[in-house]
């Protein structure tokens, strides 16, 4: 059976790649000449938005433009349908964690510590924790993060 440490090797040098790659995408050439910054996870400022959730942003301005932010859940907590503007990918970083699209039960698969995906524009889904454990997702947007909320008729 391998060991524990065997088993995150594999996720660390795919969360690295994964943040390296859409780093570059966002920032190209822009980090020239700039100074190295270091957040370890004790010293991150969560912040409380008004969907309930607690944000970090490591990258950009998640209200304007592209961004990388870390979103955290509380276990079982859930988000109403809603949509967004631009694409997105996310990782997940803590937890087990869910996003769906509604009347789709193929789409309901449950996404451990270090499973992507991926929400097209425009595309209605829920998100998701699982109980058991807080989530945090870190996601990656080339647009603002609006979230629109999809009224039932």
């Amino acid at each position: 059976m391998p060991s524990n440490i065997s088993l995150r090797i594999p996720f660390v040098v795919a969360v690295c790649g994964l943040v390296a790659a859409m780093t570059g995408v966002a920032l190209g050439a822009s980090h020239a000449g700039k100074q190295a910054t270091h957040t370890p996870l004790s010293d991150v400022k969560w912040t409380k938005s008004p969907l309930g959730v607690e944000v970090f942003s490591a990258f950009g301005d998640a209200s304007k433009g592209p961004h990388i932010t870390y979103i955290k859940f509380t276990p079982g907590q859930k988000t109403p349908v809603h949509t967004h503007s631009a694409d997105y990918t996310g990782v997940v970083v803590a937890g087990t964690g869910r996003h769906y699209i509604p009347g789709k039960p193929e789409t309901e698969t449950e996404l451990p510590v270090g499973s992507t995906w991926f929400i097209p524009a425009n595309l209605e889904h829920i998100s998701e924790c699982m109980p058991g454990a807080a989530c945090i997702f870190a996601v990656y947007q080339q647009g603002p993060n609006d979230f629109i909320e999809v009224k039932k008729q």
